[in-house]
């Protein structure tokens, strides 16, 4: 600690006891109290990195944490209760709470609702003033979580393909197209472990076979059967497994596709010295393959859908082609660290030679150091809801009343009922397996 006396400050080469001018003692200042006073920096630095990491934990309330606890035992309509509340609220988390409430809805068969509130965030993601201005210079200088929520590459294209979904549910076509095609955006391709500031990044074509086959499955149904052809071969070339699911829409009679959601998608948390880093967990190698699918219509089995599963989500997570690449948060990190090292440095000569001053300056550019820091833990919100696959079975149902049942990795979804009436549109429905 540093004491002023009468305006003088008096150092001892190793923290000795100093009297002022009215005879008083102080403890004086030295080079080990430096020494030990800026350590104490890095200290601080690592403690402002963990609190950081509370204040992005925080996004993540108790409301929300009951809400996916509900969804995954099953009580999609209470999950869907406990979110409702938050999908009024413009802030940073209004497009991250949509995805939410919207993959509840589907969950409970409330396809309108869902349908609202991914159109809500497909509206936003697809935007391009949200985060400008101060949101922007906020995350630079203050933390990254102060942006509006628009998720990572994978994210925002299975939220442009379940909006696509509940169309297809409704028989709208045209609009659930417009949303399978969006869900094909171009991507940043990397050179090697090079940022996306790196020269050798640039755009390539989207590889999400989702995305292909609904797209496809559009235009099939729209009678524009050269673009519905056009798809599913890209769909193919990018996994030929989906090749019997594609081939059996063709088959006379089918008139069914049953999409079903399953397993745990990815979940992020933050890495490194002060959690600028962000990882998904876990690899797909560590998850372990993909089961087959099996289903079931009037206690008959389905043939030919074990491999229909059209996405990893698990394995997008860990494609840097799939992910933002933010350099700024490292870079932070690294500055902070060496500006510490720096004051720590300048404090030590301006204790060796005596300089008020100089000592000073040393502990304010390590405490500036500290403080960017700390500002560069990462932003780890993330969308708790999203399957690790999602299987596709077509399939010919007859009129009258149907019972059906899924399953896959030793989930099994309860039997359902559905009604086949004469002359129908297509029928499209949703299984999410716990």
């Amino acid at each position: 600690m540093i004491h002023s006396m009468d305006g003088l400050v008096r150092f001892m080469p190793m923290g000795g006891w100093v009297k002022n001018r009215s005879g008083r003692l102080y403890r004086g200042f030295s080079r080990l109290n430096a020494v030990k006073a800026v350590r104490q920096l890095f200290v601080c630095g690592a403690m402002l990195g963990f609190l950081g990491s509370l204040s992005a934990c925080s996004g993540t309330s108790l409301r929300v944490a009951q809400a996916v606890s509900f969804y995954y035992a099953g009580d999609y309509a209470q999950s869907q209760m406990e979110l409702a509340p938050l999908i009024k609220k413009p802030n940073r988390n209004y497009v991250l709470n949509n995805c939410r409430y919207g993959s509840a809805a589907l969950a409970a068969g409330h396809i309108a609702h869902a349908q609202h509130a991914f159109l809500t965030a497909y509206n936003i993601i697809n935007s391009v003033n949200t985060n400008s201005g101060s949101r922007v210079i906020g995350a630079v200088v203050v933390y990254d979580g102060v942006k509006v929520w628009k998720g990572q590459p994978f994210e925002r294209a299975m939220a442009h393909y379940y909006l696509g979904l509940t169309f297809l549910m409704q028989h709208d076509y045209q609009n659930a197209r417009a949303a399978f095609q969006n869900s094909l955006f171009r991507l940043r391709a990397y050179d090697g472990d090079q940022g996306a500031h790196s020269p050798a990044a640039e755009r390539v074509d989207s590889d999400f076979v989702l995305g292909y086959f609904g797209l496809g499955f559009c235009d099939l149904k729209t009678g524009q059967p050269k673009l519905a052809a056009a798809a599913f071969q890209h769909a193919e070339q990018l996994d030929p497994a989906v090749t019997p699911t594609i081939n059996k829409l063709y088959k006379p009679g089918v008139n069914t596709l049953i999409f079903v959601d399953y397993g745990f998608g990815p979940r992020r948390r933050s890495a490194g010295w002060y959690g600028e880093q962000t990882v998904f967990t876990p690899p797909p190698w560590l998850a372990g393959p993909i089961p087959y699918a099996y289903a079931w219509k009037n206690g008959q089995p389905i043939h030919g859908i074990l491999q229909s599963n059209m996405v990893d989500t698990l394995a997008l997570a860990q494609d840097k082609r799939w992910l933002t690449m933010d350099t700024i948060r490292e870079t932070k990190a690294v500055l902070g660290t060496g500006m510490m090292a720096g004051g720590l440095m300048v404090a030590n000569n301006g204790a060796d030679q005596r300089s008020t001053g100089t000592t000073l300056a040393g502990l304010g550019i390590a405490a500036l150091g500290a403080a960017l820091a700390a500002s560069s833990h990462a932003d780890t919100r993330y969308w708790e809801m999203l399957p690790r696959t999602v299987y596709v079975i077509p399939t010919a149902l007859p009129v009258g009343t149907n019972q059906l049942r899924v399953a896959a990795g030793g989930a099994t979804s309860a039997p359902f009922t559905v009604n086949i009436a004469p002359h129908s549109a297509y029928n499209v429905f949703y299984v999410r397996l716990r």
